[in-house]
């Protein structure tokens, strides 16, 4: 899932106070003229915004990160209050430029007010402002807090899937070391392209398409070479892009699933077949196997690789995948459809 919208919120930020600056800017012209009112815009602008900008990013951080929001709330009305002080000396800054001729003559000096008014005025307009501004800040830090959550699951769900297939090569390079020194030897080669991929998968939010399946297929050839000639495996990749990005480590599960189901002895020789099919931003990955006729006990984690990854594409594909699972006494298939955009 991506956070891009987080590092381009400080530009929206800005993009706020613009608005705000014209919105001061269209009021002060209906009482003087238009470049006054620019100059008014500007400095009740450069006024608010360090003040603000404190207020939002410095106090409002602390007071959440140290869990203290009445503290906060008292420092919030503190430079509200100080804030709005300045107001009033800039209004009557702008008048006494009238007056000296500086500016022409207009409704800000016929509308004169009292200090207290002009502060009391202030004082209202400031706290939405600060209202405001906090609000956006206390919404950012949210998603903030909501990125670093998603991205611990994520990571905690992908230290689930990873080790889920790599014990049993361990244990079965161990045993092919007794009997087969070269086929123990290619098969650690192969375990180590998977590996090393895994290890770098694991940086990155998204891989290419390519990279994804060479990592398939090097886990199909490592189960082809543990389980010899006892599994007709049958795969078609075909990819318009291969350049096209996904999450890593996101179709394992449903390859992995495929050869630990399967039957595999001298009496009932099983099959899979897979298919990866990718057109424009949709892939679609088939996987079908046969079942032993022999029932046999479910495992008490068969289930955690792909109760995982619909986790997993939960989190970062969220109403942009299908998950098709069709059983029979002989079969099992699993069509998974992808929209990557």
């Amino acid at each position: 899932m991506k956070f891009d919208y987080i590092k381009n919120y400080d530009r929206f930020i800005h993009l706020v106070w613009v608005f705000f600056g014209i919105v001061i800017w269209l009021l002060y012209i209906i009482q003087s003229s238009v470049i006054e009112g620019g100059f008014l815009a500007i400095s009740v602008l450069g006024t608010a915004y360090p003040f603000t900008t404190y207020l939002s990013r410095n106090l409002l951080q602390k007071a959440i990160k140290r869990r203290k929001m009445l503290l906060f709330t008292g420092q919030f009305f503190l430079v509200t209050a100080l804030m709005a002080f300045f107001i009033p000396f800039i209004l009557y800054g702008f008048l006494f430029l009238e007056r000296s001729g500086v500016f022409s003559l207009s409704e800000l000096v016929i509308n004169e007010n009292s200090f207290l008014y002009e502060y009391l005025n202030s004082f209202l307009v400031i706290i939405f402002v600060n209202f405001g501004f906090c609000g956006l800040r206390f919404y950012e830090t949210h998603l903030k807090q909501q990125k670093a959550l998603i991205e611990s699951q994520l990571n905690t769900l992908q230290v689930q899937i990873t080790p889920h297939f790599m014990f049993n090569i361990l244990n079965h390079i161990h045993v092919l070391m007794q009997s087969d020194v070269e086929l123990s030897s290619a098969l650690l080669i192969k375990y180590s392209d998977i590996l090393r991929y895994q290890l770098y998968s694991a940086k990155v939010e998204s891989i290419s398409l390519r990279e994804e399946v060479e990592f398939l297929s090097n886990f199909i050839d490592v189960e082809m070479i543990r389980w010899n000639d006892n599994i007709d495996v049958n795969c078609s990749w075909e990819m318009e892009d291969k350049e096209k990005k996904i999450a890593p480590l996101l179709l394992i599960t449903f390859i992995e699933n495929a050869f630990k189901h399967v039957p595999r002895d001298e009496f009932e020789k099983g099959f899979i077949t897979i298919t990866l099919h990718q057109e424009g931003n949709t892939i679609c990955l088939e996987v079908e196997n046969s079942k032993s006729v022999v029932t046999s006990k479910k495992k008490a984690d068969s289930g955690l690789g792909l109760t995982n990854t619909k986790q997993r594409l939960d989190i970062l594909y969220p109403d942009r995948y299908k998950l098709l699972i069709e059983e029979t006494e002989k079969t099992y298939r699993s069509q998974f459809i992808l929209n990557i955009q």
